[in-house]
């Protein structure tokens, strides 16, 4: 983790306690992001939960306006992310320790985390830890407006605004996927982008 403190000359410690995440001691600033302990990382697992070794965690906008003091609401830094599955606590079935997944784990950057299982999925084998981190949040939301809200079918035409973003460019190809006709804004321009 290479952060503004370390940038300015300073080092983040980590805590004695071996379990730890990458929070803010107060929020408003970058310089103020510290290791901070995570003992629930340790916790007993509950009836459906998973342990993790992270690997990777994807970095969003959502996570410099919370450093920045711009989200009350929120509290913890790190929204999604891939790693190793090292526990699955009682009930859970489709995961097993040495599992490759991804998806939203709240608390991600750090090494440890503890997740809902039932909201992973396993990585692809041809993908990175990295590409895998860059993926739950922008395709979830694509996912969300395409199919849950707009119930798309093929066929359709769909108008993707800023296509060019992460969420735009889930979103093209999500639609692509379903056979609709896809129009997308990138700037100023509109264009099409294939037919079914």
């Amino acid at each position: 983790l290479v952060t503004a403190r370390e940038a300015l000359g300073g080092s983040l410690v980590i805590p004695p306690d071996a379990l730890w995440r990458l929070d803010a001691d107060e929020y408003g600033s970058l310089e103020d992001l510290a290791l901070t302990p995570s003992p629930e990382a340790g916790r007993e697992l509950r009836k459906g939960e998973a342990r993790i070794a992270m690997h990777a965690s994807g970095l969003n906008f959502r996570e410099v306006m919370l450093a920045l003091g711009m989200r009350a609401a929120d509290t913890t830094i790190g929204g999604e992310g891939a790693g190793v599955v090292t526990e699955v606590g009682e009930g859970v079935t489709e995961l097993a320790p040495g599992d490759r997944v991804m998806g939203p784990i709240p608390a991600s950057f750090a090494p440890v985390a503890v997740v809902d299982a039932d909201s992973l999925v396993e990585v692809p084998d041809e993908w990175s830890f990295v590409e895998a981190a860059a993926v739950p949040a922008a395709f979830t939301t694509a996912y969300h407006g395409l199919v849950d809200l707009a119930r798309l079918q093929p066929g359709e035409k769909v108008l993707i605004h800023a296509a060019a973003g992460g969420v735009g460019r889930a979103a093209v190809q999500l639609a692509r996927h379903l056979d609709a006709e896809v129009y997308a804004t990138v700037e100023d321009l509109v264009m099409q982008i294939g037919a079914p």
